[in-house]
């Protein structure tokens, strides 16, 4: 898990700011303390740093903040209200762990006052004995919403990114299946194909009758094209865009459903006037989410789709940021803030269960699937070392059903050449909820890969899913995530504060993948709790608390050890 570096900090009564030194007087009051956080929080926005996720800051007893880490200590927590949502397109900060060192063991919240409801922080703050008390605290005194499971029947099948160039319909469907075929081919068949936005216009824009029309001399492979899309199972990209240079735009603008795009009224005559952006390099105005005939109108156009093409699953894309902010405008009350992609979560889970989105703020307890951000394709902390940071910040904040990056990541959207990455990438998403592809196996060239990949979807399907199923049951009764780092089975350690190269699944399954090129053995740490761990492949039996130093993982594997009692 990701740190800062624990830092000393002392509030001065009349001071706007930190000071790091070491003898700060006595413990602060509880409106010292709420000052003390509002004005941290104004250092974390100006770090500017992303993927915080574990800020630590020692407290003596007497008050005082100490520069190192003690033992005996408290932890809290604390939610903030940011004007950023949770979003997998732009970088975000996370200050959801703090440790405090007071001799207490009491577990309470404090809430920012009424008097401060105008300051545009809010956050309320909840204190318990340990890092995992402190969370469980958290989830009770702000989760009020009961959580629903989206389409757990996605667990079960990869997603392949479908890559092409063609410009019309006809020739996206003849890709379609010689792709489709090429999976099949290989045994990778069962599985989603995903179509980007571009492709998704190409297919909507086919009328799928046309051959009624022909004579009937016409072709058997036309013949057998005509249902193709409806065979196959496919995932479609929508945005809440829409080109200046189409037709509807322009009739919108005269037939008085200029208001179905986020707009603000003109200086002089009170008039909406659309607000421009760009989206995909291209001038665009984007969807008026608080306007019901608006949300209307796009559920209609995702039925039409739906009856069109047969897919199950919608990608929902660019939900992120605020159009007015982003230009220096001032927004509507209702648009404020990231309220735009909280009104687009509530319009993914109208459309369904099967929905996935890019980004989400308040909406971990909603039937939908987040998709989490794009990661360069190499063995880097934005690469490879970035996947069990960001799946751990995503769990513990609520968001469990995730759809990760690519196999070997896709943030460059060329094919990834380096072999043993795009191995060890596959090892650590056969155990994340569902496993997507950008690279297709077959590139590299060897059965080795292919073998492999086919081995890993198998074990995915075999051993993950249902542990994912039965732990989805848990967190909808108590909020507690289903991926969690190593100190929510030995809170009191302090290695595992530290640790972001391993994970848990529920309470049973450690895994310790390989993120270094060229390594074939890691050091692992098996926490403590009572317990001991047996190594799925050797069945070797070690106490918790161990340290294995350079533990064999060969290139073809990934260190899995299972808790025993």
């Amino acid at each position: 898990m990701s740190t800062l570096p624990a830092f000393g900090a002392c509030l001065h009564e009349n001071s706007k700011r930190i000071e790091t030194r070491e003898d700060c007087g006595s413990w602060p009051s509880t409106h010292q303390l709420l000052r003390l956080f509002n004005l941290f929080i104004d250092q974390l926005h100006n770090l500017k740093s992303s993927g915080v996720q574990c800020i630590l800051l020692p407290i003596s007893s007497n008050g005082t903040l100490l520069p190192q880490l003690i033992s005996g200590s408290i932890f809290l927590t604390f939610d903030v209200s940011w004007h950023s949502p949770l979003s997998t397109s732009h970088n975000t900060l996370s200050a959801t762990l703090i440790q405090l060192g007071v001799d207490s063991r009491q577990q309470f919240c404090l809430k920012s006052m009424p008097s401060m409801e105008r300051l545009p922080l809010q956050y309320t703050v909840c204190v318990a004995h340990n890092v995992k008390a402190a969370h469980q605290e958290a989830t009770q005194q702000l989760s009020e919403l009961s959580r629903e499971l989206p389409n757990m029947k996605t667990l079960w099948l990869p997603f392949w990114k479908f890559l092409t160039n063609v410009d019309t319909g006809p020739k996206m469907e003849r890709e379609l299946r010689t792709f489709s075929n090429r999976l099949k081919r290989h045994q990778l068949g069962e599985g989603v194909i995903s179509l980007n936005e571009h492709s998704t216009n190409l297919l909507s824009e086919m009328d799928h009758d046309y051959l009624n029309s022909r004579k009937r001399g016409m072709s058997k492979r036309l013949t057998r094209d005509l249902p193709l899309v409806k065979l196959l199972n496919i995932s479609i990209t929508l945005s809440p865009f829409l080109g200046v240079d189409t037709t509807q735009f322009h009739t919108s603008l005269t037939d008085g459903t200029e208001d179905y795009w986020l707009s603000l009224p003109s200086a002089t005559q009170g008039k909406l006037i659309p607000v421009m952006s760009q989206w995909r390099g291209k001038f665009c105005v984007k969807l008026n989410l608080t306007n019901p005939v608006a949300v209307s109108w796009f559920l209609d156009r995702v039925e039409s789709l739906q009856a069109h093409l047969g897919m199950e699953y919608i990608v929902l894309d660019g939900g992120e940021g605020n159009l007015f902010e982003e230009q220096a405008l001032r927004p509507p009350l209702a648009l404020s803030g990231d309220k735009y992609i909280e009104l687009l979560a509530d319009l993914a889970t109208t459309i369904g269960d099967s929905t996935i989105m890019t980004a989400g703020t308040r909406s971990s307890h909603k039937p939908v699937f987040v998709k989490m951000a794009p990661l360069q394709s190499d063995w880097s902390l934005m690469g490879l070392k970035a996947i069990i940071p960001s799946l751990l910040h995503h769990a513990l904040v609520g968001y469990n059903f995730l759809i990760p990056d690519a196999v070997g990541g896709s943030l460059s959207g060329d094919l990834v050449t380096d072999r043993e990455l795009f191995i060890r990438w596959l090892e650590i998403a056969a155990f994340l909820p569902v496993i997507s592809f950008h690279t297709p196996p077959w590139v590299f060239g060897q059965d080795q890969v292919l073998n492999l990949t086919w081995i890993y979807i198998t074990k995915h399907q075999r051993d993950v899913v249902p542990l994912i199923e039965k732990y989805a049951e848990e967190w909808q009764l108590t909020g507690n995530p289903i991926y969690r780092p190593l100190w929510w089975l030995s809170p009191s350690d302090p290695v595992t504060f530290t640790t972001d190269d391993q994970f848990l699944i529920g309470d049973e399954v450690l895994v310790a993948p390989v993120l270094e090129k060229g390594a074939v053995q890691r050091d692992i740490y098996l926490p403590d709790g009572g317990f001991q761990w047996q190594d799925s492949r050797s069945e070797q039996v070690f106490d918790g608390g161990t340290f294995l130093q350079d533990y064999p993982v060969p290139l073809e594997e990934v260190a899995v050890f299972l808790r025993r009692s």
